[in-house]
């Protein structure tokens, strides 16, 4: 089988969106954290525990979105584009394709920091 069969090209469709994915549910693990937590109906849970949940999911989504930024980086050979990748040829498609993941890998983990800080900042339930 080649580089740029069907069934290869079909196998990594899903890469670019993979750490959007994982962000999106990160944030959703951390507001239904804290909303549990700090809702109307709020259970037992403190805050150090609150705290270290919050950082556990933080840990494992800046780890599966960072392997999502290398992977894209070696699918496009560690450098920016020299050139637009807008050709219809299997080689511009793939490198177009790292690319976008390489950029919302990087958008994920941005977006990531940036709640996991406000989560931080704002750590009461009053």
């Amino acid at each position: 089988m080649t580089a740029s069969s069907p069934a290869t090209t079909r196998e990594r469709v899903w890469v670019p969106v993979l750490a959007p994915v994982i962000w999106s549910t990160h944030f959703m693990l951390c507001y239904v954290t804290v909303a549990v937590a700090c809702g109307r109906f709020a259970v037992a849970l403190p805050a150090p525990t609150r705290r270290a949940l919050v950082v556990a999911y933080t840990v494992v989504a800046v780890v599966g979105m960072a392997a999502c930024l290398v992977d894209g980086l070696r699918r496009h050979g560690y450098q920016l584009p020299a050139r637009t990748h807008d050709d219809d040829t299997p080689q511009d498609r793939r490198q177009f394709m790292a690319f976008t993941t390489v950029l919302l890998a990087s958008l994920s983990l941005l977006a990531t920091a940036f709640e996991t800080y406000a989560i931080a900042v704002v750590d009461r339930c009053d």
